[in-house]
């Protein structure tokens, strides 16, 4: 019998080796083939060629047929990607974007070189050092700007009919995880954050600390809407502000056995009997979902707001030769009640190469540490679900046509800083003499009604019946086109909001527009609410 087990260990560890064996031979008749091919190209293809190019298009095309996460990074891109992890870098602070042939300054950080120099919202930048930038891209201008602290270089810029030379010292710049926390009811706090960077759990520490010196902290807002993830690690150290000592967080499973893990919480906690509402939304991803699933599932706080991303894939950066990084896709985590909320199956794609949800029929149900029922494969699903904030399209129109961002810029111009606070609200002439500027503006834009009403007319046309109702259709378009001409006053509250934000973020910057945006936020709303009723809050959680 002994002799018989032996056998069969042997005739196992045969087949492995022979498989192994197998794969490692297609490893290297693959990159045979491939090398042979790339070499040919180069030699005798009919026009010059680029194999740096070429290159770079085979193993991005490679890559794209597995996960979007998993992504090659040149060494020329290493800093963005460390800048990524550590929000630091060392450059001038501020936020640009394209503008016809420049590129614009759409914000700048308190207290930065942009600042300091007098850099402000709306100036075009005509060049660095004498060297004009027109025609460059935003990140070309960016990879300019930035550079070794201590150095310095004079900026040309456009504002209004004036042109400045401004002279520039860059330093380290730190990008804050937490851009604002701050009391929006009485004894509740709230604490934005953006991302999780190495410093993550250190700013939600120290932000946690200013809002219980300042007042009796009776309930929290953790906001981690829009908060695409980041660091592991730290996800795990966000939630052991919350969660005690030596509570599984998550776990890794993938490929390699070896690697499969699991994070504890590894120090005492901040607190761990305050009520928390932590709001998400479709743009909450990876260590945005480790927090929230693991809060969830341990019912230690409410959900609330749209179910979030469903990215519950972690990578590794693995080096390469020559200063480049591999970050690749090495296993699938999973929250403390055993769901893995990876929405997207990559492994299976349909004949066309496009990828699906999966479907809400094929999702399976855990349930949380007091017995609720919570489910994989397809993100977070908050325990309360509301409506997103969406914008009508006249004020996306006006958003994207940048005559929001314009007038904004003139009016602050106009009213100077020191008349405008985080409680700024634009009077009734204020309003007015918006619409008046907007009268000369080019805004064009499409509702859904005109979508569908083209799609009628289309559809018409096609099936011959266009002729007998035209002159119908056509009457019903100019009575769309007339309404449109009211769209501007009739969305005149989401608008007005829109503006006073843009115009509080010019002189309090980012934290000015997140605080001023809160007094209207329904989701904030909603959770001031759940934390005033304990009640309530105790029944969501089965308490």
């Amino acid at each position: 019998m002994k002799k018989s087990f032996s056998v069969k260990i042997a005739l196992v560890a045969l087949l492995l080796i022979s498989a192994t064996s197998l794969n490692y031979f297609e490893i290297h008749k693959q990159l045979d083939i491939f090398s042979h091919i790339f070499k040919e190209i180069n030699l005798y293809y009919v026009d010059e060629t680029d194999p740096a190019k070429l290159m770079d298009k085979a193993i991005n095309s490679m890559l794209s047929s597995l996960d979007p996460y998993t992504t090659y990074i040149k060494e020329s891109e290493i800093e963005n990607f460390r800048i990524q992890t550590t929000g630091q870098y060392g450059g001038i602070g501020a936020s640009i974007r394209k503008r016809d042939d420049y590129v614009m300054v759409v914000s700048v950080y308190k207290d930065a070189p942009a600042d300091k120099a007098g850099v402000r919202p709306g100036d075009l930048l005509l060049a660095i050092d004498g060297k004009s930038l027109k025609g460059f891209s935003d990140s070309e201008v960016s990879a300019l700007l930035k550079g070794s602290p201590g150095t310095s270089f004079m900026l040309k810029v456009k504002r209004d009919d004036q042109t400045l030379d401004l002279k520039i010292v860059r330093e380290e710049i730190q990008l804050k995880s937490v851009p604002y926390c701050g009391y929006v009811a009485p004894g509740i706090g709230y604490i934005n954050l953006t991302n999780f960077t190495d410093k993550a759990s250190k700013e939600i520490k120290e932000a946690l600390a200013d809002l219980q010196k300042n007042a009796d902290l009776k309930g929290l807002i953790l906001d981690l809407r829009g908060n695409p993830g980041g660091l592991l690690s730290e996800a795990v150290n966000v939630s052991n502000i919350f969660i005690p000592k030596g509570q599984e967080i998550v776990s890794t499973r993938g490929k390699i056995k070896e690697w499969e893990r699991s994070y504890k919480t590894l120090d005492n906690p901040v607190t761990t009997d305050l009520p928390i509402v932590v709001l998400i939304n479709r743009g909450s991803a990876s260590a945005s979902e480790i927090v929230s699933g693991a809060i969830q599932d341990l019912d230690r706080g409410v959900i609330i707001g749209q179910r979030s991303f469903g990215k519950g894939l972690v990578q590794q950066t693995r080096k390469l030769s020559y200063g480049a990084q591999l970050k690749v896709t090495v296993s699938k985590y999973y929250t403390p009640s055993g769901r893995c909320i990876q929405a997207i199956n990559y492994s299976q794609r349909n004949e066309d190469g496009s990828v699906s949800s999966i479907p809400d029929s094929l999702r399976r149900s855990f349930t949380t540490r007091n017995g609720r029922i919570v489910y994989d494969g397809g993100g977070i699903d908050p325990d309360i679900v509301t409506e997103p904030r969406k914008y009508s399209p006249v004020l996306t129109a006006l958003i994207q046509n940048n005559l929001i961002f314009d007038w904004a810029t003139e009016y602050v111009a106009k009213k100077g800083k020191n008349n405008i606070d985080v409680k700024f609200q634009l009077s009734e002439s204020d309003w007015n003499a918006f619409k008046l500027w907007l009268k000369d503006k080019e805004l064009s834009y499409q509702t859904r009604t005109e979508k569908l009403l083209q799609e009628i007319m289309e559809t018409t046309k096609d099936e011959q019946y266009f002729s007998e109702i035209e002159s119908e259709l056509l009457k019903l378009k100019k009575r769309f086109q007339r309404s449109k001409e009211d769209d501007i006053e009739n969305n005149k509250a989401e608008i007005k909001r829109y503006l006073e934000e843009e115009i509080v973020s010019r002189v309090a910057y980012q934290e000015g527009r997140i605080q001023k945006a809160l007094t209207a936020d329904n989701e904030v709303a909603e959770a001031i609410k759940v934390l005033s009723n304990p009640e309530q809050y105790r029944k969501i959680l089965k308490l």
